[in-house]
């Protein structure tokens, strides 16, 4: 089994790739145009998935599919990214 992990390592793929995870919470800025997914999973890493508003009820992914992290808890999660000018509007 081991060579399966080495062969998906060449192939430049996330370490996350294939694993579960189930959303903790959603967060939503003041304004509801940015908004993140607390995503904690199956190996116990807590990751952000954080999107942008585009129109309508329709979000694009702010990292290309890319999520951030990890963090060491869901709270800590949402501790680092509601103190992001980012997520608070500040660096527009």
């Amino acid at each position: 089994m081991m060579w399966w992990h080495k062969l998906m390592r060449r192939l430049g793929r996330s370490p996350l790739y294939g694993q579960e995870y189930r959303v903790v919470t959603s967060l939503y800025s003041k304004d509801g145009r940015r908004a993140a997914d607390v995503c904690l999973f199956s190996n116990g890493e807590t990751y952000l998935d954080e999107k942008e508003w585009v129109t309508g009820t329709t979000f694009k992914n702010r990292h290309s599919g890319r999520m951030v992290g990890p963090f060491s808890s869901p709270l800590d999660a949402e501790k680092f990214i509601v103190a992001t000018s980012w997520f608070s509007g500040r660096d527009e």
